[in-house]
């Protein structure tokens, strides 16, 4: 499991993993992290190989501000996950999983839209609802994993003037829960917008199961 936390801490990225905590591999972790460029300004490390949460507080070691780029917090997760396979071998099917099923591109290939094709592993929930502040937008996305899949909603998002304030990534397996906070033009989204934006994900999501369909 792999969980990028940006509202907890005002200062740092908070990157959560859970997996078998040998301190050989969370050393390697630590070493993948900086070779992203990252600091790790400090961590919580659970060494008795009982699967606990492992936190790293991460910063830009060029800016020393948290990751806010969304191009920048898939590349994070993608690395912990390809650690992972490299010391859980066994698991490799299902996390690369994810990445072989997200191949994901908006090319024009015809399909036939009637054509017969698999259920995803992991059925589509998109819920998009007003926070009681009133201020912004909570989207809560359920779906299944894939390479490139946060930055790929950002920029739906975007075709439609939506404004991502912030993000929040868990993967468990080939399932991916993406939290994101939302306004529009300042404001949280009316309740048109939400069925807008609703509809814009369903669509493109649907449409990117069908373009990797063969990869099921």
């Amino acid at each position: 499991k792999v969980l990028i936390d940006n509202l907890s801490d005002p200062l740092a990225t908070i990157l959560i993993i859970e997996f078998a905590g040998f301190l050989g591999e969370l050393v390697d972790t630590m070493g993948a992290l900086r070779n992203l460029g990252l600091d790790i300004t400090r961590a919580s490390l659970d060494t008795d190989g009982g699967g606990s949460q492992n936190c790293f507080y991460v910063t830009d070691s060029k800016t020393s501000e948290k990751i806010t780029a969304s191009e920048r917090l898939e590349e994070i997760r993608n690395t912990v996950l390809s650690n992972m396979i490299q010391f859980h071998p066994e698991a490799e099917e299902l996390i690369a999983t994810g990445h072989k099923v997200s191949q994901i591109s908006r090319s024009n290939k015809e399909r036939d839209p009637l054509a017969p094709r698999k259920d995803p592993p992991i059925p589509t929930s998109i819920k998009v609802f007003a926070e009681s502040s009133g201020h912004r937008s909570r989207l809560d996305i359920v779906t299944t994993d894939r390479a490139g899949l946060l930055v790929d909603i950002v920029t739906t998002l975007k075709d439609i003037s939506v404004n991502v304030i912030s993000a929040e990534i868990d993967t468990v397996g080939m399932m991916a829960h993406d939290i994101l906070f939302l306004t529009y033009q300042g404001r949280a989204l009316s309740p048109p917008m939400e069925e807008l934006v609703r509809n814009a994900l369903y669509y493109y999501l649907a449409f990117s199961e069908v373009e990797t369909d063969e990869s099921y």
